[in-house]
């Protein structure tokens, strides 16, 4: 799921703070949800990572989030182009020179890393947004637990 602007906030809000931020979110909410079909411009493998993608994440990504969803694909889609690259001439080329897919590879593994934190599709960053959000719970309202009573 895309990351929650609530859980990504640190150190102490006053409740003013936290209402603006929270107006904010609900606003992002309402934005219109992403697009169930991939952007044309994509091929085909980054299409099929597109759609696999929008189901895992349908309550947590919106229209506002397309171009990064599209950025990820893109980038995944080209990482499997460099291991086919990869696999068919391998690591290392002729008079030993390393094969230019390899450092390709590399860039792009870091720029699809990147995008994924911003998605929240690594373990780390849903670790993050469960802690953020566990710990905004408790110190949100002390009398929470008896209104739910």
């Amino acid at each position: 799921m895309a990351k929650n602007v609530m859980a990504i906030t640190k150190g102490h809000e006053t409740n003013e703070q936290k209402a603006i931020r929270q107006q904010a979110l609900n606003e992002v909410k309402n934005a219109p949800m992403v697009a169930a079909d991939p952007p044309t411009f994509l091929d085909e493998v980054a299409k099929a990572e597109y759609k696999r993608l929008i189901v895992l994440l349908a309550d947590g990504i919106s229209a506002l989030d397309e171009n990064i969803l599209a950025s990820y694909c893109a980038t995944y889609s080209a990482i499997v182009a460099c291991q086919k690259a990869i696999n068919a001439d391998g690591v290392v080329m002729t008079e030993n020179k390393i094969n230019p897919a390899v450092k390709q590879m590399d860039a792009l593994t870091k720029t699809l890393r990147s995008l994924a934190n911003d998605l929240g599709l690594t373990p780390q960053a849903r670790l993050k947004m469960a802690w953020n959000n566990a710990k905004q719970e408790d110190n949100s309202d002390p009398f929470k637990a008896l209104v739910k009573s």
